[in-house]
Formats: structure tokens, C-alpha cells, sequence
């Protein structure tokens, strides 16, 4: 039997990159220490978090300007920081902040994987 979490871990393990995450605290603030985790991410137009989307009168429309994939045990929030460094952007990082966090779901419930749609909030 096909496990999800062992094929999406081989998934991050293939395609992945690292990011640092900064968690917003119940209070608005963000913690000062920053967690490394392995993502997948993809930019509007591939699969995209459902709660990302807007109606307009033109159609569906997509207000995330990144979708990440992470672990089950990343457990990403709703205005959690996001730090990407490019490699032609030189030692700078770009900044997102998840708009949305989904859980993705298997057998019995038990969350396989998380579905984040952020946007880009500044370089640094």
C-alpha cells in the first residue's frame, strides 16, 4: 500500500529547499527565533490552497502570490513569516506572509501535509 507521507516526504527530499518560518505569537508580535524547514513551492497557477482564491466577476482568481507545501509536523500558521533567499538576489532574503494554511488529510483524518498560500511582503 502507497503510504502519502513517505511519497510526500521523498517529494520534499527530491525537490525541496530550505526556508526559515518566524512564528506570530497570539499577541500580533513575531518570535525572534527563526525554525529552518524543508518546502516545495510553486507559483500561482499550479495547484493552489482553495481558501486562496477570490470570486470576481471575471472568475476564480488567486490572492497568494506563492504556494508552499510543508510536512505534517511544520504546522504552519495564518500570518507566519516566510524567508526565501534566491540565488541572484545575493545574501537578501525575501519575506512572504501566509495568507491561508490547509491541512491535507489521509486515512483516519491524520494530516499528511500542509497547503499555504503567501505573499510577498518586503526583501531584506
Amino acid at each position: 500500500m502507497i503510504s502519502l507521507e513517505l511519497t510526500f516526504n521523498k517529494i520534499l527530499k527530491q525537490w525541496g529547499h530550505n526556508v526559515l518560518i518566524q512564528r506570530k505569537m497570539v499577541n500580533g508580535n513575531y518570535k525572534e527565533t527563526l525554525e529552518q524547514v524543508t518546502t516545495r513551492s510553486v507559483l500561482p497557477g499550479g495547484l493552489t490552497n482553495a481558501k486562496a482564491t477570490l470570486e470576481e466577476l471575471e472568475g476564480l482568481t488567486v490572492s497568494s502570490n506563492t504556494t508552499y507545501y510543508f510536512q505534517s509536523s511544520v504546522n504552519p500558521g495564518e500570518g507566519d513569516r516566510i524567508y526565501e533567499m534566491f540565488p541572484t538576489a545575493g545574501n537578501k532574503y525575501t519575506m512572504y506572509v501566509i495568507d491561508t494554511s490547509s491541512p491535507m488529510r489521509g486515512k483516519g483524518g491524520k494530516i499528511v501535509y500542509w497547503i499555504t498560500g503567501a505573499t510577498r511582503e518586503k526583501q531584506v
